[in-house]
């Protein structure tokens, strides 16, 4: 009867008090949460929650389901560190998710010292962008965040900045656009753009706040999940495009990045620390690494 990641995004619902926050705090989609909640519902065979204007009401069952859940959790925990203490005998292994352009421009730097100094580390490295990407247990989380939204916290986990990282546009090198130092963002409004950001996540969501504050709707050529198709069809000039500044620092040939103004979209990219791991030694150099890596490149 009781499916382990359902009653996960349970306790999400309740802690946080709503379907959207939760999927925010899960990267998972808000459609995704409900069906899970739902399903639950459906297995329990009571009412676990209510509809209530927008939102919804939890029932008393629904609370009291979601506190008393948390001795299950507690012990799959004291399974889990069991399990990585006898593993760590042997090689410790530390699991670290992020985005892609993170672990091509910052983690190598990152994972160089900490490498030197635990030489029998194993890193497995996941991707937790978009949110359907499937992911295991994780002792390090770098996310992006809107600024202007609440600040984003994840269960068991603590929370720091490392940068802002403002975004550009990136057009082909016969772009008129190409020869400038900088761009009004505004003047955006009359070219076509490729979407490459399907899932509405944090980072496209940006790029929509900005087009909003001045004052227009992105007229869409195309939209892509593949990165290389999205830039090959900014590369032959067909639209253009807007990225973080840390996804145009490798751009292939044939593409030229320029800086953006009024506004200049900045999302913010934050560490999440599981806390029960935080005093590992290796896990200690690893966070105080990506401090100092970030605050180097983004002074």
């Amino acid at each position: 009867m009781w499916d382990l990641q359902r009653l996960r995004v349970w306790r999400a619902v309740v802690a946080t008090g709503s379907v959207v926050a939760a999927a925010r705090s899960l990267n998972y989609t808000p459609a995704t949460v409900s069906q899970h909640i739902t399903t639950l519902q459906k297995a329990v065979g009571a009412e676990l929650y209510r509809r209530s204007g927008r939102g919804i009401e939890i029932t008393e069952l629904g609370r009291r389901l979601a506190e008393e859940s948390s001795d299950v959790f507690t012990g799959l925990g004291r399974l889990d560190g069991l399990v990585e203490s006898f593993s760590a005998v042997h090689r410790p292994r530390m699991r670290i998710a992020a985005f892609t352009s993170f672990n091509a421009v910052l983690l190598p730097d990152i994972i160089g010292p900490v490498a030197l100094e635990h030489e029998d580390l194993r890193f497995d490295i996941q991707l937790n962008e978009p949110a359907k990407v499937r992911r295991s247990h994780c002792t390090i989380e770098i996310r992006n965040e809107v600024p202007q939204d609440e600040e984003g916290s994840l269960p068991g986990m603590s929370r720091t900045v490392l940068f802002d990282d403002d975004y550009r546009v990136v057009v082909s090198e016969r772009h008129p656009f190409a020869g400038r130092d900088f761009v009004p963002f505004k003047e955006l409004a009359d070219e076509r753009w490729v979407n490459y950001d399907l899932w509405n996540g944090p980072t496209s969501r940006v790029v929509d706040l900005a087009c909003a504050a001045a004052g227009f709707e992105p007229t869409m050529f195309a939209a892509s999940e593949d990165d290389y198709a999205a830039l090959a069809l900014v590369a032959a000039n067909l639209a253009v495009t807007v990225l973080p500044r840390l996804s145009t620092e490798h751009l292939p040939p044939g593409l030229v990045a320029v800086d953006l103004t009024d506004p200049t979209p900045v999302r913010r990219v934050v560490m999440h620390v599981r806390d029960r791991e935080a005093h590992l030694p290796h896990v200690r150099a690893f966070a105080s690494a990506a401090e100092a890596v970030a605050a180097h490149r983004f002074p």
